[in-house]
């Protein structure tokens, strides 16, 4: 039975929570950690999957393919709602490597039955490593899938930190002085608005006035833009530079080949 075994996905069974925490440096593991510290005592929600691998294998082998069988159409289920949108969250990432886990955990308890007598489980076993195939192919194929996702994030957050200028001291200020100051920090374009304010201080001779204090606002205010502009730039480059990395390791595992 170790050729069954050993087509177990490793992704799945091993390399599924240390890629989970390469990605999302063990952050998933926190609500856990929480709920485990919280005094107060819960009944824990059972989901489909839940109720669907708690079975016992003492059950007949045709019993036990007919549960895996079950299990993996829930398992296929759920991996077509993450990623339905094209993507895998953290969480859902997280959900999918726990299950892959799990299920192949469950295999290992179903082989060792069905090696007690391999001769008599032969059509069993046939069935068995079918399913095995079929969870890892699903397993590989949803990761592409989010792979591809990763990267048109990734594309996203590089057109928009493309899309924060950098904006000179001068053109700063000259923003603020005929009343676009919101537009010079970041806020809405307002042509019409601009225009009354100016005609305003024109029609009640405060031009001088509201000169004077925008000018002074533009001075006082232009080093917080400029810095709040560098801010949200690296932000947005840090986030592309995140979901090239989950593309990357997503597709080198999907790439991974059975044993």
């Amino acid at each position: 039975m170790s050729f069954l075994k050993s087509a177990v996905n490793q992704v799945g069974r091993d390399l599924g929570k240390v890629v989970s925490n390469q990605l999302f440096n063990d952050n998933h593991s926190t609500p856990y950690r929480r709920a485990i510290n919280n005094k107060s005592v819960r009944t824990p929600y059972k989901t489909d999957f839940d109720k669907a691998i708690n079975f016992q294998t003492g059950h007949k082998p045709n019993t036990l393919i007919i549960k895996l069988s079950g299990l993996y159409t829930t398992i296929k289920n759920e991996a077509n709602g993450f990623i339905s949108d094209g993507y895998l969250d953290t969480s859902e990432s997280n959900k999918l490597f726990n299950m892959i886990t799990q299920f192949n955990n469950k295999v290992d308890d179903v082989c060792d039955i069905l090696e007690i007598d391999e001769q008599s489980n032969k059509k069993e076993i046939n069935q068995l490593t079918t399913l095995v195939n079929k969870v890892n192919n699903l397993f590989n194929e949803t990761l592409k899938i989010s792979a591809n996702g990763c990267l048109h994030r990734q594309n996203e957050h590089k057109e928009a930190a493309n899309s924060v200028e950098n904006i000179s001291f001068s053109k700063y200020l000259g923003l603020n002085l005929i009343w676009l100051g919101g537009y010079s920090r970041g806020g809405k374009k307002s042509i019409t608005n601009a225009i009354i304010a100016n005609l305003a201080d024109l029609t009640t001779l405060t031009f001088p006035l509201t000169r004077t204090y925008l000018f002074i606002k533009g001075i006082f205010t232009y080093s917080k833009e400029n810095n709040r502009r560098i801010k949200v730039k690296e932000a947005l480059l840090k986030l592309a530079e995140l979901e090239g990395k989950r593309a990357e390791t997503y597709l080198s595992i999907g790439n991974k080949k059975l044993n």
